[in-house]
């Protein structure tokens, strides 16, 4: 009975994944109750407890969680209402893709050019990223109108297997992507600033950033992290959910994150600002280890988060 509730409930959490947040909960709670009906008429018809690949075609024959989703929403009429969780999650997919490049792209330009200028390349991602998402629409909705006209969207789905299904955790709640791609931008232009100033230190700029030589030490570990972080940003915005692994993944990225902040917590101001005609700036020790609190404070209630998520995982795994 343990392994039919666990499909029984990975299956809702897939469906609640390609739910607004509105219909998330009670339509996940009136599509268990409706599948634990079907399991139970399932064993009086079979005269005996449904085994594992009983459920497992019961949940085929239900249907893929997109299409099971989309009868919950109200109706399309250009593409197809069964398509349309799919149609949703590669425009945002696609979108996401192109927002990361162009953006990747722009820091690259900051890093060759003379005399970088911040806001003209915002406003050049920006436009970029309004006409390559016209075009990318226009593209993808045209496509699946096709597919939906020609194909029908069972043919999309014919291969679909149950056991395919991501061993999603906190209830099939999504990963706020707002947050998310805030995280990914700062991460993002974190690498670059300190990569950037590190390299060209000492260059004819106006001013130039100065690192101790501790901090300086120091930056190949903090490289790692960042890249860590941007990786796993760029993840959640892909595929805005948890599982297990993801979880484990990211409490060690956290874990990771808080030896460095210790370190550098631990240690006088590892930075200064320092202009041609000889003037510096440099934040005051209490300044300092203020905003590296705040840092590490954010990144110990984050972990927390992880390990509350996967205690429950385990929790529910174990009932």
């Amino acid at each position: 009975m343990t392994n039919q509730v666990d499909w029984l409930q990975r299956y809702v959490d897939n469906v609640r994944i390609y739910l607004p947040a509105r219909l998330r909960e009670d339509v996940g709670n009136e599509l268990l109750s409706d599948l634990q009906d079907q399991r139970d008429e399932l064993q009086a018809s079979l005269a005996r407890e449904p085994g594992e690949q009983d459920i497992l075609d019961l949940l085929k024959q239900k249907g893929h969680p997109m299409t099971v989703a989309a009868a919950y929403q109200p109706r399309r009429n250009l593409i197809s209402e069964p398509l349309f969780p799919l149609y949703l999650q590669v425009l945002k997919l696609v979108l996401l893709f192109i927002a990361a490049a162009s953006a990747i792209g722009v820091v690259a330009s900051l890093y060759v050019d003379e005399n970088p200028n911040l806001l003209s390349a915002t406003i050049r991602w920006l436009a970029g990223l309004y006409e390559s998402g016209i075009h990318s629409f226009a593209w993808i909705t045209l496509v699946f109108y096709l597919i939906g006209e020609g194909f029908g969207y069972r043919r999309v789905f014919d291969n679909w297997n149950p056991r395919s299904m991501s061993k999603v955790v906190d209830s099939g709640r999504r990963i706020k992507r707002f947050d998310t791609a805030f995280e990914f931008v700062v991460t993002l232009l974190a690498i670059a600033w300190l990569n950037d100033i590190w390299l060209s230190a000492g260059s004819d700029w106006a001013s130039s950033l100065v690192f101790s030589p501790l901090f300086a030490s120091l930056l190949p570990w903090l490289n790692v992290a960042l890249g860590g972080s941007v990786l796993m940003s760029l993840f959640k915005l892909l595929s805005p959910f948890w599982t297990r692994s993801r979880l484990i993944v990211d409490a060690v990225l956290h874990s990771y994150w808080l030896v460095l902040l210790g370190v550098l917590l631990s240690n006088p101001v590892p930075f200064s600002v320092e202009w041609q005609s000889g003037e510096f700036w440099q934040p005051s020790q209490g300044a300092w280890q203020v905003a590296v609190g705040v840092v590490i404070a954010i990144t110990v209630w984050d972990l927390l988060l992880d390990l509350r998520r996967l205690v429950r995982a385990r929790t529910w795994v174990m009932v």
